[in-house]
């Protein structure tokens, strides 16, 4: 983030709350790789919030099955996801709701995909780097509300969306274009796209983990 996005404090609405949040325990929940494996700029990114506040940062991985040890007092459980996809509208629920039934004071956290300081972030860092022939890709999702998410979306970054199932087509149509994935941290598909010549997850652009990073440490 900018200093003059610092000025801008992102969550006026949980410090103003009547919910007593301060210095909260951090609960992240990432979607992690196959058997809970997290990618290394996301274990960093966590280790760097740790070390800027003063309650403990828990790490929770959708693709593991270990869950974080409960702690007490007031938790903040943060959705690391980018899309309205069936992780964010169930899995997370069900993770509150363990929380909850544990006795945990437990406040969610939107999205990631619906901060809108994040893709402020995102647009303002990619938008030296984009040319007029590259297409940002992103994970397929199921119509519905995805579509109107999308379309929202793409006005806001100002650049056409694909999904990675129709990139090979689109690539075939237009060989000289260049895929940015719009993935938080390298997965299969910022692999298979990395094959050509496509640029980093989002994380691994530093100036986007910076901002990340500042909003989380943000927090109440």
């Amino acid at each position: 983030m900018t200093s003059d996005n610092m000025l801008i404090d992102p969550w006026p609405l949980l410090r103003n709350s009547a919910l007593g949040l301060n210095d909260c325990a951090l609960r992240v929940v990432v979607h992690g790789r196959s058997n809970g494996v997290v990618p290394e700029c996301l274990c960093s990114l966590m280790t760097d919030l740790q070390g800027q506040r003063l309650a403990p940062v828990q790490l929770q991985a959708l693709t593991s099955n270990h869950r974080p040890p409960l702690l007490d007092g007031p938790l903040l459980l943060i959705p690391l996801l980018l899309w309205p996809g069936a992780h964010t509208r169930h899995d997370i629920p069900a993770i509150r709701q363990h929380l909850s039934s544990a006795g945990v004071r437990v406040t969610t956290i939107p999205f990631l995909g619906a901060w809108p300081l994040w893709w402020k972030l995102v647009a303002s860092t990619l938008q030296n780097q984009l040319e007029h022939s590259d297409v940002l890709v992103h994970h397929p999702l199921h119509s519905g509300v995805a579509d109107r998410f999308l379309v929202m979306l793409a006005e806001s970054l100002n650049f056409p969306l694909l999904p990675f199932d129709r990139w090979s087509e689109h690539q075939a149509l237009h060989p000289h274009a260049r895929p940015l994935p719009l993935a938080l941290a390298p997965n299969r598909m910022t692999e298979a796209l990395g094959r050509t010549e496509g640029l980093p997850s989002l994380l691994e652009h530093s100036l986007i983990s910076q901002g990340l990073l500042n909003l989380l440490v943000a927090l109440p």
